[in-house]
């Protein structure tokens, strides 16, 4: 069993979730003896993060007409023929329209239909090439039984493909002896209380809300780390923040799995006000690394309500702050939380995820055969 994946979220300076989820499907299948992985890049200019000790054949190739999505329109299944694969796995939420292999493509969300340029291209893409190519597909994952509702809700006829395959959590934060080394922002304040925003630029993400919460909490000594601001952004991010915050606000640059635990572990609470996700990797992570998270009960993330989660309405702010101080007022439940939490979030497990995964291919590949 051949199978391409495509990885260009592995082809990358840094690997964030997207990349996260290829790593843990490449780690959990090390002990499939006839499975071989073809990771598909297209820039030769960056690294491929390829897990260690995993054995894969790695094709990062060129091709022209990257506006117009030709890498992935006649470069990729090109590639896939010459490359012999038994099945092309289109893993970020897009496919290409001509499938000369079976073809499955995750479907993370509906995020880019509501959210593009709504340029002439972008339309035809996005509301005619996608929905076709969806349709040709051997199958369709998506993580969670929210974006399951809202892809069906569009493509009603896509029910008898799609799989609901919810990510796990990475083994590091199940292991509660493990002690990272804080990353330098966390050692920058000086042992000073701090909130942890997750999000970045995103609009969906409100960076604002995480500033309103923060001058809400009335405490002047109670500092906020943002996550997932490129290096590049830092000095628009800041233009944001009022000036009476400025002090206490500290955009993190980009931070290792194990220094984001280290940092979680350390915080009072985390923030993550996001109005939309397909999945939410912040919202498990923190209660497993024991911190209590707080978010609103929407899209996906109603299906990460574990025993530290504080769940205020989205624009409620004084239900936000109260939940800070409810948080920050745990003392030693936090612990008693934190075990529950752990075992809680074993249940989001990647071994069942890749177990999962491979089901697809094999049922994708032996339907092929029969045609």
């Amino acid at each position: 069993m051949r199978i391409g994946l495509v990885a260009r979220c592995l082809n990358t300076t840094h690997v964030r979730g997207m990349g996260r989820y290829l790593q843990e499907l490449l780690l959990q299948s090390e002990s499939v003896p006839d499975l071989e992985w073809c990771l598909l890049g297209d820039n030769p200019c960056e690294p491929l993060h390829v897990p260690p000790g995993v054995v894969a054949q790695q094709a990062v190739f060129n091709f022209r007409g990257d506006r117009f999505r030709l890498w992935e329109q006649v470069g990729l299944p090109r590639r896939a023929v010459a490359l012999g694969l038994d099945l092309l796995h289109c893993t970020e939420g897009t496919a290409c329209w001509w499938q000369p292999v079976p073809t499955v493509i995750t479907l993370h969300d509906t995020i880019a239909w509501t959210e593009n340029d709504g340029q002439p291209f972008t339309r035809f893409y996005w509301n005619t090439l996608m929905p076709a190519a969806l349709r040709k597909a051997a199958a369709v994952i998506t993580i969670s039984q929210h974006s399951q509702r809202d892809i069906l809700a569009r493509w009603p006829d896509l029910a008898p493909k799609l799989s609901v395959i919810p990510h796990g959590i990475g083994d590091e934060y199940l292991s509660p002896h493990l002690q990272p080394q804080a990353p330098a922002v966390q050692v920058g304040l000086q042992g000073k209380p701090y909130l942890v925003f997750l999000g970045g630029p995103a609009a969906r993400k409100r960076f604002d809300w995480a500033l309103q919460v923060l001058r809400q909490t009335g405490d002047a000594t109670l500092q906020l780390v943002a996550c997932g601001f490129a290096q590049a952004s830092h000095s628009l991010a800041m233009q944001q923040v009022p000036g009476d915050l400025a002090q206490r606000v500290h955009l993190a640059p980009f931070l290792s799995n194990l220094e984001l635990l280290a940092l979680y572990r350390g915080a009072d609470a985390v923030l993550y006000p996001t109005l939309y996700e397909g999945f939410g990797f912040p919202a498990i992570e923190a209660q497993a690394a024991g911190v209590p998270a707080i978010f609103s009960s929407v899209s996906s993330l109603a299906e990460l309500v574990g025993p530290l989660a504080y769940t205020p309405v989205v624009d409620d702010l004084a239900a936000w702050t109260q939940a800070v101080a409810q948080a920050r007022a745990l003392g030693s439940r936090r612990a008693e939380l934190a075990v529950k939490a752990q075992q809680w979030a074993r249940t989001f497990s990647w071994a069942r995820s890749g177990q999962q995964h491979l089901a697809v291919y094999r049922q994708a590949i032996c339907n092929n055969a029969r045609t």
